[in-house]
């Protein structure tokens, strides 16, 4: 049996990203799986039986906490005396990269789901590329989220190609096509639409993450109060929860709850529901290792606009699937939204598309399939 520990900063990441992986691989027979992630109740209540949950307190930004962080993976890592310890998120993977390397741990994966510091400047920047760079250098081998992000780190010389790879076409954890089922999407955008009273007529936007500046937000709201002066059946479903609100701009935040044009639904566990409901996906981003809710929401048949960063990029087809716009910049943005609005034989042709490409290349269950085999293949001393 082989002992794999996966190390997140919140259990949250876990849940979406590595929860149906560790089924994947427990029912495989070949795998003993645990999880070392923050102290929550949440976790308790969801994770599954077969894995072993090893809390330690991780608070995310830049704490003293670290220290007793490092200190504490490391106890339980040479307890354990796993294979292989995969990381992910910026603090859990410095601190599990240290306490792993300390430990000797055979295996030390980083699963590098973006890059914190490309949306930084000067000092900050410089610190946290520092950081990135130590995370790299501590692990045996890095798996980048996607072609861009990796060929961004070669770049920067975060770590050599032979340490390297992007497993089968990207994703951490591909797409559920039996969640993001687009045979019940006429069922499921008759729901949505009648439960807000959105007519038929209107074109519908949706942005679904965290509420916070570095996704985009202040743009996408910016170039949406900018298009709905100027066109009459426009609305925007923003999906998510208030995350480091004081980055958003008060005055436009303002504009956007007095807009009728405007939804935001706060978290919602039927995502796959709204993005049936819609028409054009948009994700103006500062930075992502990939885009998984780019490629959930072509999976449903909606044109994507993204922005033009590393991650975002890969998660479309440009002017085959989706449309890419200026990173930081409205009037771009605007400009795209203002072309899927104008142009109703595009729109349908990009989400046409959109919903074969995500079938073709990101099926969740065939990247599990090759995310074992690099796994297994690590294990037996290949990569």
């Amino acid at each position: 049996m082989k002992k794999i520990c996966f190390v997140t900063t919140v259990y949250m990441t876990y849940k979406c990203f590595l929860k149906q992986l560790s089924q994947y691989l427990y029912e495989s027979g070949e795998y003993d799986i645990s999880l070392i992630c923050n102290n929550e109740e949440d976790a308790l209540k969801d994770i599954p039986s077969f894995v072993h949950y090893h809390p330690v307190d991780m608070k995310r930004g830049v704490s003293l906490s670290a220290f007793g962080a490092i200190k504490k993976i490391g106890e339980i890592l040479e307890r354990e005396k796993f294979d292989i310890v995969q990381y992910s998120t910026p603090n859990a993977a410095f601190y599990a990269s240290i306490a792993a390397k300390k430990k000797k741990v055979p295996v030390r994966l980083y699963c590098q789901w973006g890059i914190r510091y490309m949306g930084f400047e000067g000092w900050k920047r410089s610190v946290f590329k520092h950081l990135e760079k130590k995370t790299c250098d501590n692990s045996t081998f890095i798996e980048a989220e996607s072609h861009n992000i990796r060929n961004f780190s070669l770049d920067e010389k975060l770590y050599n190609a032979d340490r390297s790879c992007v497993i089968w076409n990207g994703s951490a954890s591909g797409v559920d096509l039996n969640k993001f089922d687009i045979s019940r999407k006429n069922c499921w955008r008759e729901k949505i639409r009648k439960q807000y009273e959105l007519p038929d007529k209107d074109i519908i936007f949706v942005f679904a993450g965290r509420l916070t500046a570095d996704k985009g937000v202040n743009e996408l709201l910016s170039a949406f109060l900018s298009v709905e002066k100027k066109y009459s059946n426009v609305k925007l479903l923003m999906l998510g929860g208030m995350d480091n609100h004081e980055s958003l701009q008060l005055e436009l935040m303002e504009q956007a709850k007095a807009s009728a044009n405007i939804i935001f639904t706060g978290n919602v566990p039927n995502v796959e529901e709204y993005y049936a409901a819609s028409d054009i996906f948009v994700a103006p981003s500062y930075r992502e290792g990939f885009g998984l809710v780019v490629v959930e929401a072509e999976a449903m048949g909606l044109p994507a606009i993204v922005s033009n960063v590393p991650g975002q990029v890969d998660a479309i087809k440009e002017n085959e699937t989706g449309l890419t716009c200026v990173v930081k910049d409205a009037k771009s943005l605007q400009c795209a939204m203002e072309k899927l609005i104008e142009n109703t034989e595009l729109r349908i042709e990009l989400g046409n598309a959109a919903s074969k490409y995500v079938e073709e290349n990101y099926e969740q269950k065939e990247l599990f399939k090759y995310l074992k085999m690099h796994r297994d293949a690590l294990l037996s001393g290949e990569k």
